[in-house]
């Protein structure tokens, strides 16, 4: 039987997002690849339009390297302290094989590879692969070996560059009479972009005594707070916009019942990439969806509970997303953004978003295997 030359394995949606186009690349150089998928990731990659293996349950963490005898592993990280990802690492350090991750966001750094353990590292991989400077510093603070973190990128961007030309073909106008019939073209449709409820685990540490918002006081999750605060600022909009709640994969419409009421539209499920174009507005805390419209060259706004998350997202960093993490901040840059004409063309992404990771990635697994 002839050796894989790469295991690939992805569980979060932000992960699948990364590891999406590998696949297919590393084959297209003539590499032997099994792809894996658990969790939100094989609905996420299904909606892509990419496949990956599902992982048939239940799954021990040698049996599977002992049957795909990869050459390398490379995994994705996620939320789930008792993720497959953490266990294929841990048993490919005892097998002696090579192990990459891929780290697709900077958010909770000493969460990615920490697993029920108190060191942060202790499913760290041999090598890490991530987007940018910024993520790098985080993990090279905890103790991550500087020398063996490589900035790539991030292969979703160069995707989403082609999503956007794709729109931009059909035009903003023709889009949302399609998606959104029946809203007038002078009423502003604005999207909020949820990032898991409060009823899911909730990875930040310092609790509520570092949030900087408060909502109504009727909830503890990160997102129900921030969600309550954007409800309440865009009453001070007028006229009213059209508002849009559309769910992040992990989540579902009953997490959000006693919300729905304030909102037009629920949107869930297939790709949101048609109805972000469509809109004039895309609010979120840090999820990808917020990094993705401005990726489409959409107005964009952050809003997060504490002052420590407002450099989590790409774009907020890149200066093209504003960011807002007090009430006062998040009402005045709602009414700023929609009711200032000056903001209705968003700044060219193409300048300040680094493009071209996927070449990069492939080299360096290209090199890792020779």
């Amino acid at each position: 039987m002839q050796n894989t030359d790469v295991l690939i394995f992805a569980e979060d949606p932000g992960a699948a997002n990364y590891l999406a186009q590998l696949p297919a690349a590393l084959a297209g150089r003539g590499r032997l690849v099994k792809a894996l998928a658990d969790g939100h990731a094989r609905q996420h990659l299904l909606q892509l339009g990419v496949y990956f293996e599902v992982v048939q349950h239940p799954a021990a963490a040698d049996q599977i390297l002992a049957s795909v005898r990869p050459r390398v592993l490379i995994v994705g990280t996620g939320e789930n302290p008792n993720t497959l990802g953490l266990a294929l690492v841990a048993e490919a350090r005892s097998v002696k094989i090579g192990s990459i991750g891929v780290v697709d966001a900077l958010a909770n750094p000493d969460h990615r590879f920490r697993g029920q353990n108190a060191e942060p590292l202790a499913y760290a991989p041999d090598w890490l692969l991530v987007a940018d400077e910024t993520t790098k510093a985080a993990y090279v603070a905890l103790g991550y070996p500087a020398k063996q973190a490589v900035v790539c990128g991030h292969p979703h961007y160069d995707y989403m560059r082609t999503v956007r030309m794709k729109l931009e073909n059909e035009g903003q106008n023709a889009l949302r009479q399609r998606v959104l019939p029946g809203v007038p073209k002078s009423r502003k449709v604005v999207v909020f972009a949820t990032e898991g409820s409060e009823k899911l685990p909730q990875p930040q540490s310092g609790g509520l005594a570092e949030y900087t918002l408060t909502g109504r006081g009727t909830s503890n999750g990160r997102t129900e707070i921030v969600l309550e605060e954007f409800l309440d600022a865009v009453q001070l909009v007028r006229p009213r916009p059209y508002l849009v709640l559309r769910l992040h994969p992990k989540d579902t419409s009953e997490y959000y019942t006693k919300y729905l009421d304030e909102f037009d539209l629920v949107s869930s499920g297939g790709s949101p990439f048609e109805l972000i174009y469509a809109a004039d507005l895309i609010v979120g805390l840090t999820t990808m969806l917020v990094l993705e419209a401005a990726l489409l060259g959409k107005l964009t706004l952050s809003v997060v509970p504490r002052a420590v998350e407002m450099d989590w997202l790409p774009s907020v960093r890149a200066g093209i997303t504003p960011c807002a993490a007090t009430r006062k901040q998040l009402r005045a840059a709602l009414v700023d953004l929609l009711c200032d004409s000056s903001h209705m063309q968003c700044a060219n992404v193409d300048d300040v978003i680094p493009f071209g990771s996927l070449q990069k990635i492939v080299d360096f697994i290209e090199r890792f295997l020779e």
